[in-house]
């Protein structure tokens, strides 16, 4: 399993995949916004990133996402996660400099 911030004020894209990693603690904040991608959803879900379903703006209900990607295939997941970032990058340039960065 694979979980990436998606952070869009602080231009960043993070990867972790040790689930005990601090920095994932972090996304238990009150009204986070999260996206679970996996064999039932990767059709609904890469639909949503490609139509921008999902906004990016520098608001507090906006600004950031963790996005989990289930396959039990670290290759596949991080593939999952280079498509999504591109969709998200093809319509917010400021997300768009940034690479993925691995964390844990």
């Amino acid at each position: 399993m694979l979980k990436a911030y998606v952070n869009y004020p602080h231009p960043k894209v993070s990867a972790h995949r040790n689930p005990a990693c601090g920095d994932i603690e972090k996304m238990g904040k009150q009204s986070q916004r999260s996206v679970l991608i996996n064999t039932q959803s990767i059709s609904t879900e890469l639909q949503a990133f490609t139509a921008k379903k999902y906004t990016f703006a520098p608001t507090a209900s906006q600004n950031d996402m963790w996005i989990t990607v289930d396959f039990a295939d670290s290759d596949f997941e991080d593939a999952v996660l280079a498509y999504v970032h591109r969709c998200i990058a093809t319509h917010y340039s400021r997300l768009a400099g940034v690479s993925i960065a691995k964390h844990c």
